[in-house]
C-alpha cells in the first residue's frame, strides 16, 4: 500500500477544499493506505467557529478525526492566526511556534504530498 499526506492550506470559506480531500483521505484509509492530514496556513482558521462550517465539510472532518487521520496542525500558523485555543479545544496540541509539517521528512518516509 502507499502513503499519502494531505496538507490543507485553504481558507475555510472554500468548504469543498476541506470536504473533498478529507473524503479522499478516508477513501484511501478504507483501501488500506497510510494517510495523514495536516492543517497549515489559512486552513488553521477551520477550527475557529467550527460549528458554523457547512455540513458536507464538517461531516468529512468528523470522519477523518474519528479515524485518527489528522496528524497535526501547524503550531506557527495557529499561533500567528490566533486560533490556538480553538485548535486545542478540538484535542490538538500547539507546543510552540515551529512550522509543521516537515514535508522533506514526509517525502523521506515515502509519503506522496497532496496540497489543497
Amino acid at each position: 500500500m502507499s502513503k499519502h499526506a494531505f496538507i490543507l492550506l485553504s481558507h475555510p470559506e472554500y468548504p469543498g477544499k476541506f470536504a473533498n480531500p478529507l473524503t479522499y483521505a478516508a477513501q484511501l484509509d478504507d483501501a488500506g493506505h497510510d494517510v495523514e492530514v495536516y492543517f497549515d496556513g489559512e486552513a488553521t482558521y477551520w477550527f475557529d467557529d467550527l460549528e458554523e462550517r457547512p455540513q458536507p465539510a464538517l461531516d468529512a472532518y468528523a470522519r477523518a478525526k474519528e479515524r485518527d487521520l489528522i496528524a497535526g496542525v501547524c503550531d506557527h500558523c495557529a499561533s500567528f492566526k490566533g486560533v490556538v485555543e480553538a485548535v486545542e479545544s478540538e484535542g490538538f496540541e500547539i507546543e510552540g511556534t515551529d512550522h509543521a509539517p516537515d514535508v522533506a521528512e514526509l517525502v523521506d518516509e515515502g509519503y506522496e504530498i497532496h496540497m489543497v
